[in-house]
């Protein structure tokens, strides 16, 4: 169940974002999905992966993973969210909650899901959090 809805999030931001699409284009329009993941850990690459194998599986060729690895470091989760910024990917995965805090210092703009996240409220310091997130952060747990 947290699969497809985690599916159907990301399928949804993505297709938003595409807003602008050139009709008269013949080029076959691509998203560049941007994944940070704090550290490598069995869990967390399985949601990584799961991730990746969905939007593959429903966007085939036309998604293009740029993956970063904050290697247990919040500074270095940073520096690497802020390289995704620079290249204006189409959407942010921030799978942990690190990932998640230094996406949402480094872009208001760009679409981000944040995934293993065990509570956003304390993570972003939501005051009055009801479950729903405002601005470009979305999440799944």
């Amino acid at each position: 169940m947290k699969k497809r809805i985690f599916v159907i999030i990301a399928i949804c931001i993505v297709l938003l974002s595409d807003c602008t699409v050139n009709s008269h284009s013949e080029k076959k329009k691509t998203y560049t999905v941007g994944i940070c993941q704090f550290v490598q850990h069995d869990s967390l690459d399985a949601a990584t992966q799961g991730f990746k194998d969905a939007l593959t599986d429903k966007f085939g060729d036309k998604v293009i993973f740029e993956e970063q690895n904050g290697q247990g470091d919040y500074a270095v989760c940073t520096s690497a969210i802020n390289g995704l910024v620079s290249k204006n990917v189409d959407l942010i995965l921030a799978n942990s909650t690190a990932a998640l805090q230094a996406a949402a210092t480094c872009t208001t703009k760009i679409p981000i899901l944040g995934t293993s996240v065990t509570d956003y409220s304390a993570a972003l310091q939501l005051n009055d959090f009801d479950g729903t997130l405002d601005g470009n952060i979305s999440g799944v747990s």
